[in-house]
């Protein structure tokens, strides 16, 4: 008797402990794009001195047929790659959401025929 009492009390146990992680278990999802021709159209940036400093770029896939583009704002983690990048031109570019379906962050960056340009600064 004492035996079953005890595989009672264990599975009891192990049930509640499974279902904690499953309930509290935050599945999140992120949404990835990568386009050969990023079209940057604007750059921009907001600093509230001493607290933060946001840097995005504005643009779309330049291969995508005009009445279909959809246009992004990718924020950039990097001053040093954000200083790099210029409006009116091209980029491969790979970006992915973080925080919500709207907000998305630069994971890599290349002009045309030159290096990757990566990386969180210091």
């Amino acid at each position: 008797m004492n035996n079953n009492k005890w595989i009672f009390v264990m599975s009891g146990v192990l049930a509640v402990v499974v279902l904690y992680f499953l309930i509290n278990n935050e599945t999140k999802s992120y949404t990835s794009h990568t386009f050969g021709s990023f079209h940057v159209e604007e750059k921009g940036h907001h600093i509230e001195p001493g607290k933060y400093m946001e840097m995005w770029v504005v643009g779309y896939n330049s291969e995508e047929n005009e009445e279909n583009r959809k246009q992004y704002k990718v924020y950039i983690k990097d001053a040093n790659v954000f200083n790099l990048i210029e409006e009116s031109r091209n980029y491969l570019m790979s970006f992915t959401n973080e925080e919500s379906l709207d907000r998305y962050y630069v994971q890599q960056i290349s002009p045309p025929n030159s290096e990757n340009l990566t990386g969180e600064g210091r």
